[in-house]
This record gives C-alpha cells, sequence and structure tokens, in this order.
C-alpha cells in the first residue's frame, strides 16, 4: 500500500502541475499590443501591431490616456488610427477588443507640435 501511495502522490501533484500551467486561450490574452509609435503629435496617423484584433474596425477600441482614438483600419494583425487631441505628455495606449482590454504600452505627446503648426511663415 505505501508503494501505491508514493507512486499515486507524485502523480497527482504532476497532473496539478500540468494543468495549473496551461496556457490561456487566444481571446483570454491580455497582450495584443506589440509595438506602436512612440512619440507623436496629435492629428498623426500611427499603427499598432499586434494580435487578436478584430478585423471589424468599429470593435476595436483604442485610447490614448483618456481620449478615444479613431481606428481607420483593422486588420487581425495591426490597426491604423489617428491620434487624438491631449495635452503633452506620456500616455497609456490601450487597444480594447470587444470586453478585452489590452496591455499598455506608452505614446508620448510632443509639446510643441500644435504651437509649430500655428506659427507664420516668413
Amino acid at each position: 500500500m505505501k508503494k501505491l501511495t508514493l507512486f499515486v502522490t507524485p502523480l497527482v501533484l504532476l497532473l496539478t502541475c500540468m494543468l495549473a500551467c496551461t496556457p490561456k486561450k487566444e481571446s483570454e490574452r491580455k497582450d495584443p499590443i506589440a509595438k506602436i509609435t512612440t512619440a507623436g503629435n496629435a492629428g498623426n496617423f500611427i499603427r499598432i501591431k499586434g494580435n487578436g484584433f478584430s478585423t471589424n474596425k468599429l470593435e476595436n477600441t483604442v485610447v490614448f490616456g483618456d481620449a478615444k482614438a479613431v481606428v481607420l483600419y483593422a486588420s487581425n494583425d495591426y490597426l491604423l488610427v489617428q491620434v487624438p487631441p491631449h495635452k503633452a505628455g506620456v500616455v497609456p495606449v490601450t487597444v480594447t477588443v470587444g470586453d478585452n482590454p489590452s496591455n499598455s504600452l506608452m505614446f508620448e505627446y510632443n509639446s510643441n507640435a500644435m504651437l509649430a503648426a500655428n506659427l507664420p511663415r516668413r
């Protein structure tokens, strides 16, 4: 009986570890954003590379800090968005596909972009 217990106990532990380490389904992952442009100005068009995006652009919500971006194009592995107006500084960028929010990557709004655009040319 003792030999049986010595065999069953490690087997149960092994099965428990294997089940606990099973990778999440693709739809449950929270890291679809792999790469974005790290700095720019409001109004710029940027490409967000990653995975798990919806091909229906209306099902992807992209937020820069607290400002919602316009999604212009969507595929499974990238989104083309227009950077929304926001004050200068660094903000997190998050993509939500349906009800699944992504990881966040940082984007820096340039401080003098709007000022430079409004200066008269000589």
